[in-house]
């Protein structure tokens, strides 16, 4: 009675991942990642890098945005309806990394992107001042 139970549940949960996967793929159909997350993209790019900064797809799901020669790196990742940002920046040979995610971000308003990069661009702000602090043993 109990594996009937739990095989029921492993199989709700497979089935509600497996429907995601295919919600993530209708996103992207005809849309790039970079593209659905414009706002946010542009945000960060201007903040880190003054807007030099290069979007490289790794994936379908995976792009990074850097600028050759700076200290910063700015890593997306989506799946299932999740928006994951690893940001990290160097400072003096010693790196941080911050990482967050954004859940149910499948239909963002420009304002919703907008809030979501607003709040990485704040946090990073506090976490490269107290790495830089911390780094000159301040």
């Amino acid at each position: 009675m109990f594996w009937a139970i739990g095989i029921a549940i492993v199989g709700f949960i497979l089935f509600r991942f497996f429907s995601d996967v295919n919600k993530d793929n209708d996103d992207l159909t005809g849309q790039a990642l970079d593209r659905k997350f414009a706002i946010i993209v542009e945000q960060l790019n201007l903040a880190a890098f003054g807007g030099n900064g290069v979007v490289t797809t790794v994936n379908k799901r995976n792009f990074n945005l850097y600028q050759e020669g700076k200290n910063q790196f700015i890593r997306f990742t989506y799946g299932t309806g999740h928006l994951t940002i690893i940001w990290k920046y160097k400072y003096y040979q010693k790196e941080v990394v911050h990482e967050k995610t954004f859940h149910d971000v499948r239909n963002l308003s420009i304002f919703e992107q907008q809030r979501i990069a607003d709040n990485m661009m704040s946090e990073m702000a506090v976490i490269i001042q107290r790495h830089q602090n911390n780094v000159v043993g301040y």
